[in-house]
C-alpha cells in the first residue's frame, strides 16, 4: 500500500512542474502578442498620412508664391518694454507694472515702431497714468486698455489720421473689429497692479 501512495506523490510532483511551465508558457505568449500589437499601433498613429495623387510634394508646397492680393506674412511680435506707472487715486495710492508687445502683421511695421518707440512709450505712460485701479481690474478692463493702447500706437505709426484722446472715458474706447493697419494685438505679457 505504500508504493501506491508514493507513486501518487511522484504524479503530483511531476505534474507541478509542468503546470508552471505551461503558465509561464503562456505568460509569454500573452506578453508577445501584447508587444506585437503595440508595434502595430504605433506604426499606424506615426505614419505619415498619405497624399493624394494630384497633391504637389511638400517642397513645392512651401515654395510656392502667394496669391496675388492675399500677401499674407506671418506675424511678428515686438516688445516695447516694461512699464511702471501712478494710478489715478481712488483711496490709496496704487501703481500698475505691466509688460507690452505688439503683434504685428506687416513686416515693415518692426522698423517703423523701433524709430518711433520713443513717442509710442510715452503715449502708453500717460495713458496708464490715467486710469483708475477699478478700470484695470476687470477683464473688459484690460481689453480697454489693450484696444487705447493699439489706437495709440497706430496714430503714432501714422496709420490713423485723428489722434486718440488719452484720458477718454470707458465708453469712448475704440471698437476691437480685426484692422488692416498691420498692428492685430496688443499683448500684455505681465499685469500687475499694486
Amino acid at each position: 500500500m505504500a508504493k501506491p501512495a508514493a507513486a501518487k506523490k511522484g504524479q503530483e510532483d511531476s505534474a507541478g512542474p509542468q503546470k508552471k511551465s505551461k503558465k509561464k508558457l503562456i505568460l509569454i505568449i500573452i506578453v508577445v502578442i501584447l508587444l506585437i500589437a503595440g508595434g502595430v499601433v504605433a506604426y499606424l498613429l506615426l505614419k505619415p498620412a498619405p497624399t493624394s495623387k494630384h497633391a504637389p510634394p511638400p517642397a513645392a508646397v512651401e515654395e510656392a508664391e502667394p496669391e496675388p492680393g492675399k500677401h499674407e506674412s506671418a506675424a511678428k511680435f515686438v516688445d516695447l518694454g516694461q512699464f511702471t506707472a501712478n494710478l489715478v487715486k481712488e483711496d490709496e495710492d496704487r501703481y500698475i507694472q505691466i509688460a507690452i508687445s505688439l503683434k504685428i502683421s506687416k513686416a515693415e511695421l518692426e522698423e517703423k515702431i523701433k524709430d518711433s518707440k520713443p513717442e509710442i512709450l510715452h503715449r502708453v505712460n500717460m495713458l496708464l497714468q490715467s486710469k483708475k485701479p477699478s478700470e484695470l481690474s476687470t477683464f473688459d478692463g484690460k481689453d480697454k486698455l489693450a484696444q487705447q493702447i493699439k489706437a495709440q500706437a497706430e496714430y503714432v505709426l501714422g496709420l490713423r489720421k485723428i489722434s486718440p484722446p488719452i484720458s477718454a472715458p470707458a465708453s469712448a474706447v475704440p471698437d476691437n473689429t480685426p484692422s488692416r493697419s498691420g498692428v492685430t494685438e496688443v499683448l500684455f505679457t505681465s499685469f500687475i497692479i499694486q
